[in-house]
């Protein structure tokens, strides 16, 4: 077994970039010990990899079209497709079982994620609804750190503000990730941004930026004044970003997200603990 052509494809890179969120909505609960904090980051892993694998497993038809993606492990065979399935049903077990073991109401709340990985796909064939929906599935990661901590839905404004600001910033980068593959997508029936409006894009990611930072603003605000500081190096990181839009390299890109979510639960740390 190759271990690194797994977790290539899972993008283990991207589970651990996730993690952050979830665990920011734990310290937000304010509610948590050694034995949360696994579980949630069992559950926040396991739940990851069942989303990238199942979207993997839908859109292969699509992936063996598309030139940039044609190298893909599923579609060269190096992982098959049945393999690909037992992937996703032991991580989706693992996550279930590990929200179970967190309280009921994290269990009651995991097939609903699931079911957002699975029907982001689908989402590309009606107008924006994609970019906006995958940045809530990436975002609700907040509010289920929350529930996998309290075991309560949140009423706290604190976590709405950070998952609609993460929602933002997610479906930001999506829109960049899409933009490679504009011409391909126009072909097939994907309704991107980048498809719908090719000559707008940095109009519509500098947007989505935008409501992103005005919402984590407000986030700091309410917290402490003087975190506002924290605002600094991640609007930097957001618009600096914007001038390599059009650059195909997006792991490149992806390099300017890696430091966010850990800026942000660095103030979260320095807040509650």
């Amino acid at each position: 077994m190759n271990i690194k052509k797994y977790l290539n494809f899972i993008k283990i890179e991207h589970t651990v970039f996730d993690l952050p969120f979830a665990y920011a909505g734990m310290l937000l609960a304010n509610y948590f010990n050694l034995k949360i904090i696994i579980l949630l980051g069992i559950a926040s892993t396991a739940a990851r990899i069942s989303g990238m694998v199942i979207n993997r497993i839908v859109d292969l038809p699509l992936d063996k079209e598309n030139p940039r993606t044609q190298k893909r492990e599923l579609v060269t065979g190096e992982i098959s497709l049945m393999n690909a399935w037992l992937i996703f049903f032991i991580s989706t077990i693992i996550f279930i079982i590990s929200s179970f073991l967190l309280n009921f109401l994290a269990f009651i709340f995991s097939p609903i994620l699931i079911l957002l990985f699975y029907l982001y796909p689908f989402t590309k064939r009606y107008k924006i609804i994609s970019h906006i929906f995958l940045g809530f599935s990436i975002g609700i990661i907040v509010i289920g750190g929350y529930i996998g901590s309290r075991g309560i839905f949140p009423t706290n404004v604190l976590i709405w503000l950070l998952t609609i600001s993460v929602s933002f910033w997610i479906s930001s980068f999506d829109i960049i990730y899409q933009n490679q593959d504009r011409d391909f997508d126009k072909d097939h029936g994907i309704k991107s941004i980048p498809v719908l409006y090719p000559n707008r894009v940095k109009e519509f990611v500098f947007i989505f930026y935008l409501i992103s930072i005005v919402f984590l603003s407000i986030f700091y605000y309410l917290i402490n004044l003087l975190y506002l500081l924290f605002i600094i190096p991640i609007a930097f990181l957001y618009f600096y970003r914007i001038k390599y839009i059009n650059k195909k390299d997006v792991d490149f890109i992806f390099k300017f997200d890696i430091p966010i979510p850990f800026i942000i639960l660095s103030s979260l740390i320095i807040k509650f603990i």
